[in-house]
């Protein structure tokens, strides 16, 4: 049997310079989310139950707001 090695994708230095900035960090501080997130939730125990970070998802679009990413 062989081995096969495969090349690293990305150095150390690199995956330190892709770590989000801490502006993101900063401007979702200030925001109060918990309003939004009860806002969003699902509103009934009964039924299937479901499985979504809800949280995630708030963030992810100030996030998106922030870095002018377009919706698809």
């Amino acid at each position: 049997m062989t081995i096969i090695r495969q090349p690293s994708l990305f150095g150390i230095q690199e995956l330190y310079d892709m770590a989000p900035p801490q502006k993101y960090d900063a401007i979702i501080s200030t925001i109060n989310l918990d309003k939004i997130y009860h806002a969003v939730t699902k509103k009934s125990r009964l039924g299937a139950p479901e499985e979504l970070n809800y949280a995630a998802m708030i963030i992810s679009i100030f996030v998106r707001y922030v870095e002018r990413i377009p919706m698809i």
